[in-house]
């Protein structure tokens, strides 16, 4: 279990909720159709931060938001920190048959950087259901030709079931691409 709000990363993460997302990562094994559950309080105070690249190389562990199910601005999510600075690819999934459900990724700095990706896969046979996947959330990221939400390369194979990709908040003033 991953708990960013009440969580403890001392705990072990099955009898008792961790608080980061690299604990909980750390703890899953690889190849077990192991689960974990980021667990949301409905606020951004359960958000997951990450505040630097994080790769996801783990075949067969998956990540299922504890939440309300809305596919919109999920506080079942993973973001920088506020004063985090930026790097460009926020999460990279290299791990093949993966389940990522009902999670927000918000790659949504302060400022931005240039060929800013949200989400990189490049593991095969993965499954993102019922998902918010954001990049591009500030100025300099959206105005930069490289940057993406979305950027699929590799084996192929992954599905987006019901997936939200991108948002409306930030104009982008340059020719760049959702995936």
């Amino acid at each position: 279990m991953l708990d960013p709000f009440a969580g403890v990363d001392t705990n072990d993460g099955i009898t008792a909720p961790v608080n980061t997302l690299g604990r909980a990562y750390g703890i899953g094994r690889e190849g077990k159709n192991e689960v974990i559950a980021l667990i949301s309080n409905g606020l951004t105070t359960s958000t997951a931060r990450v505040n630097t690249a994080f790769t996801w190389a783990k075949n067969a562990l998956h990540l299922v938001g504890v939440s309300c199910g809305v596919n919109l601005s999920n506080r079942a999510r993973i973001a920088p920190s506020t004063s985090a600075t930026a790097f460009a690819n926020f999460l990279t999934v290299s791990g093949s048959g993966c389940l990522f459900s009902n999670i927000e990724l918000f790659a949504g700095f302060t400022t931005g950087t240039t060929a800013a990706i949200a989400l990189t896969v490049t593991g095969g046979r993965n499954l993102f259901y019922n998902s918010h996947i954001t990049g591009m959330a500030d100025a300099a990221s959206a105005a930069d030709a490289g940057s993406r939400h979305v950027k699929i390369s590799g084996t192929g194979e992954n599905q987006f079931v019901n997936c939200t990709i991108g948002s409306d908040t930030i104009a982008r003033t340059n020719a760049n691409a959702s995936i």
